[in-house]
């Protein structure tokens, strides 16, 4: 996934601090939001944090072989590192304890993730120690934010926690799956989930799953504003249908082979603007950015059905 992580993290956090947690309303940026909001923002942001790990790679790409890309290379030295100890379950318990107790005693809390960080460059040498920590300097901006938005350290935990938690599973439809429990080496999953022989039914799950999750965040941040989506959908997202014909056209897109397939879906969301005047403001955004959503859906969905026919 590319951007699921953060809104399926949102979803579950912002619902659960709604049932759960203090109704009571918080100021960010000067705009005063539910609690459920800043809980679920803290989380998404978390949830991105495993993928810092690709940073190392960018580096990397000055010094290129001799007939490679810069894209390919990149994505090499990506593999080395990628998934591996920022994805780890038992990272995510420790170095969410190590935030939760920096917002109380900030010591303590740094002892316990430059723990973390030492375990990893043990286990991981220099390159494995400097990723894990941009990964805890980086949790550490996410812990102050949320904390001077007003966050308990018990909320910076469980928030922590949670996002940090959701990442991994998040990503067993795409690429090598993760290691649950690095730095051990305990096999979870051996490969990811392909319920298809077909290749490009599998991206079109995986891709199927990117949606899904997003729609799911984005209602549920919606409803906690009182906006109701069906409102800020217009027709013309319907048009998304017509990216049907390139079921023909991609020559059996994948997972591993998708940029094409996701070079040409994305632009359809451009159907969001259809109707919409050029200064947006207020519920202008919602609409162009729902309509872009289901413009991109509704493409999948098209695409999808033409290649079972063709199929």
């Amino acid at each position: 996934m590319f951007v699921g992580h953060a809104f399926l993290a949102f979803g579950i956090v912002a619902v659960l601090a709604r049932r759960f947690g203090p109704a009571e309303r918080l100021s960010l940026r000067g705009v005063t939001v539910r609690y459920a909001v800043v809980a679920g923002l803290a989380a998404a942001l978390f949830a991105s944090l495993p993928d810092v790990d690709v940073a190392h790679a960018a580096f990397q790409v000055v010094t290129l072989p001799e007939g490679s890309t810069a894209f390919d290379h990149f994505w090499t030295a990506t593999g080395e590192r990628h998934r591996t100890t920022t994805h780890s379950l038992v990272v995510a318990v420790l170095a969410s304890a190590g935030f939760a107790v920096w917002t109380v005693r900030r010591w303590a809390g740094a002892i316990i993730l430059t723990g973390v960080i030492a375990i990893a460059a043990l286990t991981g040498g220099v390159v494995g120690g400097g990723v894990m920590a941009l990964f805890g300097v980086a949790g550490v901006l996410i812990t102050i934010g949320a904390t001077r938005i007003g966050l308990s350290s018990r909320s910076v935990f469980a928030t922590a926690a949670l996002g940090l938690a959701v990442h991994p599973f998040t990503d067993l439809l795409t690429g090598v799956p993760p290691s649950f429990f690095s730095p051990w080496e305990i096999t979870v999953f051996a490969g990811r989930i392909e319920p298809f022989t077909d290749v490009t039914l599998n991206l079109l799950v995986a891709f199927g799953a990117e949606i899904g999750v997003i729609w799911f965040g984005i209602v549920v941040g919606l409803a906690l504003r009182g906006i109701d989506p069906r409102q800020h959908v217009h027709v013309a997202a319907m048009l998304g249908v017509g990216y049907a014909p390139m079921a023909f056209v991609l020559d059996s897109p994948s997972v591993d082979n998708a940029a094409w397939f996701v070079g040409t879906i994305l632009p359809v969301s451009a159907i969001g603007l259809v109707g919409v005047k050029r200064q947006l403001t207020g519920d202008r955004v919602v609409t162009v950015v729902l309509t872009g959503l289901a413009a991109i859906t509704a493409a999948w969905f098209g695409f999808g059905v033409a290649f079972v026919v063709a199929a």
